[in-house]
């Protein structure tokens, strides 16, 4: 009898101790490219801190991440590098809310080798290969875009544009040789000794840049995915973005 009850106790408390246990729980994230390093080091902390939590990221252009969303990938939250592909998720209902977590600068970038002339329109002129990220899908190539457009000089470089699918290809075009100028994000200049930043683009002459975190609407991760986002915008991410060279939400 005494074997039965205490066969019976340890049950119930094996019962009670798998009750207040969390199960893991993975969610994936669709990120702009440039943030990658960021994420390579935001991953480690926050599953430290979160142990039933394994996050999985993929990275692309902005453009690339709504399109696969809009399709129906499955994913549980996105970072975006432009407010324009966030509010097309959120018109459509598939975000309820943007939350906006960093900001950056657009550079134009040349071989660390190269001697860059006074000013960039003289640098453009000579160039042979001028590489941008597609405007279409990629944030940093519309606004690269914005800019040669506001600056008049659009017709004179069209023929030489080379079109990336996202920033780092605009960084490794540069790097190779392959194109004799690029506009990138300040912070994927900072990650290459190859490079050197030639120009700053001021930010008048074109939108704001941005970074915007949030939680697919009809995701069964929502409540995690939402709590990640609440994360970068902590003091911890927030570090780990300054770190990169990554500015203040605008």
């Amino acid at each position: 009898m005494w074997i039965k009850s205490g066969l019976l106790f340890v049950g119930v408390l094996l019962v009670l101790t798998g009750c207040g246990e969390q199960e893991p729980q993975s969610i994936h994230i669709s990120v702009a490219a440039s943030l990658k390093d960021v994420m390579d080091d935001v991953k480690p902390l926050y599953e430290g801190e979160h142990d039933n939590v394994t996050l999985e990221f993929d990275f692309a252009g902005s453009g690339q991440i709504r399109e696969r969303v809009e399709n129906g990938a499955p994913v549980d939250g996105v970072v975006l590098a432009s407010a324009a592909d966030a509010d097309k998720l959120m018109k459509k209902k598939l975000i309820d809310d943007k939350a906006e977590i960093a900001s950056n600068t657009l550079v134009a970038v040349m071989p660390s080798k190269s001697v860059p002339s006074g000013d960039i329109t003289t640098e453009l002129a000579k160039a042979r290969v001028i590489a941008i990220g597609d405007p279409a899908s990629v944030p940093a190539g519309k606004y690269a875009e914005e800019f040669l457009t506001k600056e008049q000089l659009m017709d004179s470089v069209k023929a030489r544009l080379v079109k990336a699918s996202d920033v780092r290809q605009v960084l490794a075009y540069v790097e190779s040789g392959n194109a004799d100028i690029g506009f990138v994000y300040q912070t994927d200049a900072m990650i290459s000794k190859k490079v050197q930043t030639a120009y700053k683009i001021s930010n008048d002459l074109h939108s704001p840049i941005g970074y915007y975190a949030a939680t697919i609407q009809d995701s069964e991760a929502a409540d995690e995915t939402s709590k990640f986002m609440d994360y970068m915008k902590g003091t911890q991410a927030q570090k780990i973005l300054k770190k990169y060279g990554f500015g203040e939400a605008n």
